[in-house]
């Protein structure tokens, strides 16, 4: 026979006011003439529950707790109204930046946070002076289109694909240099210097006996030599007409462009490989465009593109692009973006910059966006202030995409229509953020420890879905365990880091050994994945949960419909979530 025991008996309210109808022997009559809501909170006052143990319920006043000896206290008192006025909207249970207009569930079932009126948590309130000394003006988040063009701004690059070095196969003295400075134009063909060099003259002379001898493999085999050692075609033609030695060898230019780089002046000595200078042409120019990686995804190659540079009227106004760069500036965030461009005219200098338009075409449909000002930027990623009425703000961060005509694109974080602050928010952000860090400090500094109870502890709705993310670890062991497969490690590693978290803000509480013996157990699971280890990984685990799902949060995990079981054999406990009791352990039934 397998026995088990539920986490709690039934809800709070529903056991005082059975015990209360039980008392009184008058339920036929409530159920036919109805109970005022006075009346009703009259009742439950007569009922006292423990504040270690909420599931122990007696109608005696002065009485204790028989499990802790704790006195009672009245149940009115626990569920008096909280006073936080209307719901505004529904917040991820994880901080994530999404929020709804309704009740809800994330991916991981847990259900969102209600956010009321009064009880806006991070929020200020400023008065209406203060609020027009600021100088705050708000905007409301609205549908607009982001279609259309992408105006970036860029930057005029030499084309590298057009510069030339020239380099010296001659060991000589440089003679006649006819280019003198940075800047020199250079047409093909032109003569750039002459060069005194004893040992070409030797080959000179051998090649003029070849000719003279008149043997064709002995002239071609010392033609080829002179060649190799940097004699250009056009001197070795002249030799072979003139037959004359050409004591100061021409060197001519092999390509047009401007002296980029100069590396020798008149007189100077070099050997062969030496650089002399180096020419650029700039009849084709790149025009390299930084684009926001926002509007990357909607900029492909191909793309037209509009061109306006400040610097020449006489230049060409439209361009396509060619190419786009594979990285992204750590700085800026921008992706270089190339457009290639003709300059025959020359109009177009390298440096000078350009103002680009990149055609996307027709206008897409409209999504939700607020003004670019309103956005801000910190380590934590981007985030808005929220009017909320009647003096109060609250900053509140948001998933963004596409900017585009000074509009920024809202994935996730707003709703349609709500006020954001698009002037003075850096204030209102700034007090922001200094209330809530004195809260937390406070928070810290109030302490916590091992005389507080786990009822105690002041465990939100956003704390209490990340200790689940604990529990739901134990579910999905037991899971493993009874279908006999092994678990994945990576799914436990978010719910390691939600164990430092809550290590760390609740040191020295009551919670962290629960939260460390918790962590450990989940850490030696991702080793041992399946098998005799794994179950032994999930008695360790359940053995640390059992007080937190006993005494800590009983009523919360009871509507979830969780059980604990223990194995009579060993005393090795688990939790299951509904179904017949499913023994990980091997044994056959499960006692508690």
């Amino acid at each position: 026979m397998i026995r088990q025991k539920t986490i709690l008996l039934m809800s709070l309210s529903a056991m005082a006011l059975a015990l209360l109808a039980g008392c009184n022997n008058n339920r036929d009559a409530n159920t036919q003439n109805g109970t005022s809501t006075a009346a009703a909170q009259s009742a439950i006052a007569k009922s006292y529950i423990c504040p270690m143990h909420p599931h122990y319920i007696s109608t005696d006043e002065d009485g204790s707790c028989p499990i802790c000896r704790m006195d009672l206290v009245p149940v009115a008192s626990a569920q008096a109204p909280t006073g936080k006025g209307e719901i505004l909207y529904y917040k991820n249970p994880m901080g994530q930046p999404d929020t709804s207009p309704v009740p809800k569930k994330d991916s991981m079932g847990m259900d969102y946070i209600a956010v009321y009126a009064n009880e806006v948590p991070g929020g200020v309130a400023v008065s209406p002076e203060m609020i027009q000394t600021m100088g705050i003006k708000t905007a409301p988040a609205r549908l607009s289109r982001f279609g259309g063009n992408i105006r970036v701004y860029g930057q005029i690059e030499a084309n590298p694909r057009l510069e030339t070095v020239s380099a010296s196969r001659l060991e000589g003295w440089i003679e006649n240099l006819t280019v003198r400075a940075i800047g020199d134009a250079v047409k093909r063909g032109g003569l750039l210097y002459r060069i005194y060099s004893p040992d070409l003259i030797g080959a000179q002379k051998e090649y003029l006996a070849a000719l003279t001898i008149g043997n064709a493999t002995r002239i071609a085999a010392v033609r080829q030599r002179l060649k190799s050692k940097g004699l250009q075609e056009s001197s070795i033609v002249r030799l072979t007409q003139t037959q004359e030695l050409i004591e100061r060898i021409p060197v001519y230019a092999e390509s047009a462009g401007i002296v980029s780089m100069l590396h020798v002046r008149e007189g100077d000595y070099i050997k062969p490989g030496a650089s002399v200078m180096r020419l650029q042409s700039y009849d084709i120019v790149w025009v390299i465009a930084a684009v926001p990686e926002t509007d990357l995804r909607n900029v492909s190659t191909g793309m037209p593109v509009k061109l306006h540079f400040e610097s020449t009227s006489d230049a060409p106004i439209t361009g396509i692009i060619d190419y786009i760069y594979p990285t992204i500036d750590a700085k800026t965030r921008t992706a270089d973006v190339r457009v290639e461009v003709k300059n025959k005219s020359g109009a177009l200098r390298p440096g000078a910059y350009a103002d680009i338009i990149i055609e996307r075409g027709d206008m897409d449909q409209a999504r939700l966006s607020v003004l670019t000002q309103a956005v801000l930027r910190d380590s934590q990623g981007a985030h808005v202030v929220v009017a909320l009425g009647e003096g109060r703000f609250e900053s509140r961060p948001i998933e963004i995409g596409e900017v585009s005509s000074g509009r920024t694109e809202v994935i996730a974080g707003l709703m349609l229509g709500e006020m954001i602050v698009s002037s003075g928010q850096f204030l209102l952000d700034s007090e922001t953020n200094l209330r809530e860090g004195f809260s937390k400090l406070t928070s810290s500094q109030a302490g916590f420890d091992a005389a507080t109870p786990l009822s105690e502890l002041p465990v939100d709705a956003a704390v209490l879905g990340r200790i689940d993310h604990i529990v739901d670890a134990s579910l999905y062991l037991h899971e493993a365990l009874i279908n006999g497969y092994p678990i994945d490690p990576s799914f436990l590693d978010p719910i390691i880091e939600i164990a430092d978290g809550l290590e760390a803000e609740f040191s020295g509480s009551t919670l962290t050994p629960i939260v460390t013996a918790a962590k450990k157990a989940i850490v030696s699971a991702k080793d041992s994945r399946s098998g005799p280890a794994l179950a032994a990984n999930l008695a360790q685990l359940n053995s640390a949960l059992y007080p937190w799902l006993t005494w800590g949060a009983p009523s919360h995990y009871q509507s979830k419909g969780l059980v604990f079981y223990s194995d009579p054999g060993t005393e090795r406990r688990w939790i299951q979530q509904g179904g017949p009791a499913a023994n990980p352990f091997g044994g056959d039934d499960g006692d508690e």
